[in-house]
């Protein structure tokens, strides 16, 4: 009760109560709608520098969208354990060995991050001659940081972060990966650079679109 207001003045003030908390709520709604908006937009928060030397030249994340792709079994990986869970390399490595790609090296630790402190989701990590390998990859795993470094090969590190969840491409990637891989594509290392994958661009296209971060 309002005390020492007369019932007219109640009446008066109740409306505009009611008014401004639903005002406040809208205001927060939408507060919340950009604050999220604006995550999805600016993508990954940027994984952290290493204590010492440098992973790399960080490019944006579409910058292998110009890049046509190659077959998983010519992507030679290795799985590098930079956030510190036991044992999370080798589970990735076999994950990814499950969907078809090559491995370069066994699973390791991350000598960049020997503290397990890469505090975002990782990053994969190439030279100029595996920018096609890091572009198949990066449909797998869409929320890596792509780090251009100085290696004169086409390897690929798939350095793993504090805040990986999984390997888990949907159904369009499922299907670009199939076709990359289908027989006539260019199964092996320096075949598949030659003939070139078989992809339907539109798979492609909607591939790179739903394994957006």
């Amino acid at each position: 009760m309002m005390a020492g207001l007369r019932p007219y003045q109640r009446r008066r003030m109740l409306p505009m109560v009611v008014t401004v908390a639903v005002l406040a709520l809208v205001a927060a709604g939408t507060w919340t709608t950009v604050l999220v908006r604006s995550a999805a937009d600016s993508g990954l928060a940027a994984c952290p520098a290493p204590a010492s030397g440098s992973a790399g030249t960080v490019l944006d994340a579409g910058a292998l969208d110009s890049v046509a792709p190659v077959p998983p079994a010519s992507v030679r990986t290795t799985v590098l354990n930079a956030g510190g869970q036991r044992g999370q390399a080798n589970l990735v490595a076999a994950q990814l060995a499950d969907l078809g790609f090559g491995e370069a090296a066994s699973p390791d630790n991350d000598s960049l991050y020997p503290d397990g402190n890469l505090e975002c989701h990782g990053q994969l990590r190439f030279g100029q001659p595996g920018e096609a390998a890091a572009g198949t990859l990066q449909l797998v795993l869409p929320c890596l940081e792509l780090v251009r470094d100085e290696r004169g090969d086409d390897t690929v590190d798939v350095a793993i972060g504090t805040a990986f969840t999984q390997v888990d491409p949907g159904r369009n990637v499922q299907d670009a990966l199939e076709q990359l891989g289908a027989p006539g594509s260019g199964e092996n290392g320096e075949g598949a650079q030659a003939t070139g994958p078989r992809l339907d661009p539109q798979v492609l296209a909607d591939a790179r679109e739903s394994a957006r971060c």
